[in-house]
């Protein structure tokens, strides 16, 4: 073996750990909000990779349009990862998840906010993808929530389908699901 692919498999071997170290720190300190702590965003990795992209994209860009004879395919390039970069961004910006005792409040990644009320689930499903259990959550008015319940806690609506599962109907605002009982009211207007 050469200097050359002994270099280049310790430099693949550091990236793969170094990655599989962000996704665990991701997964064991999630990202809440600092206005609204029952607010859980998507990891601090991407708006990292957002910013990241938006730099790398502008300087790109600036390089291609600023010299003349630069190829078209570079000019599209430099855009596509400078608008990737903004839909990094954008996508931290919009999207948390806000699991509560009798309700679910999101935000999608385009920005539409949507509270289902766990007695408002019209089918819900747990599937295993790449390894990861994912649940899809979908309310009567089509408002449908999906994601990975290990990188996110959601364990009020866990308990919640339990509770249906055992009872054959969602809780009630009098019936106990958690810590919780009756109504509540939430600083974030949800």
């Amino acid at each position: 073996m050469s200097t050359e692919s002994i270099l280049r498999v310790l430099i693949t071997a550091f990236a793969v750990m170094f990655i599989a170290a962000i996704a665990w720190w991701a997964r064991k300190h999630p990202n809440r909000s600092k206005q609204y702590p029952e607010q859980v965003r998507l990891p601090k990795v991407v708006p990292f990779i957002g910013w990241l992209f938006l730099i790398f994209g502008l300087l790109m860009s600036l390089v291609s349009f600023s010299y003349a004879p630069s190829p078209v395919g570079a000019k599209i390039t430099a855009v596509a990862i400078f608008l990737g970069g903004i839909a990094f961004v954008l996508m931290y910006r919009n999207f948390y998840v806000a699991p509560r005792a009798h309700e679910v409040a999101f935000r999608t990644v385009l920005g539409k906010e949507h509270v289902v009320p766990y007695s408002g689930i019209a089918e819900y499903r747990v599937r295993v993808m790449r390894g990861q259990p994912i649940l899809t959550v979908k309310s009567v008015h089509g408002a449908k929530l999906s994601l990975n319940i290990q990188t996110y806690d959601v364990t009020p609506l866990m308990m919640a389908i339990d509770f249906h599962r055992a009872t054959g109907h969602w809780p009630a605002r009098t019936d106990v699901v958690g810590d919780a009982v009756g109504p509540e009211k939430h600083p974030s207007g949800n």
